[in-house]
């Protein structure tokens, strides 16, 4: 199975309730930078994490995470991103929020 990091500002409750509601966007700014940083932005204007497409969706972004294996590049983006924005991360497929610390369970 694959696991995908949604990450954004989001209501705990509706995501409880499997519902994304977002409740500001996520600073997009931040989000190029630290792709920059640890990933790659294609000449298309495509971010990858570890080889694989990040979704942006209207507030938020979803990451590549668990495959066969860890994508430790997404795991340090999602951290970063995290520490500086202080944002939610939930993995939908374990319908659960997931924290940097947590990385390590896996």
């Amino acid at each position: 199975m694959i696991h995908k990091l949604t990450i954004g500002h989001f209501d705990i409750e509706a995501l409880k309730a499997h519902r994304v509601v977002v409740l500001r966007p996520i600073d997009m700014t931040v989000v190029s930078r630290l792709v920059r940083e640890v990933g790659e932005i294609t000449e298309s204007g495509r971010l990858t994490l570890g080889g694989h497409a990040v979704e942006v969706y209207i507030g938020y972004i979803v990451c590549p995470w668990l495959m066969p294996s860890r994508n430790k590049v997404a795991e340090e983006f999602a951290k970063r991103l995290c520490q500086e924005v202080g944002c939610v991360m939930y993995d939908d497929s374990r319908r659960e929020t997931v924290t940097p610390e947590q990385f390590a369970e896996w």
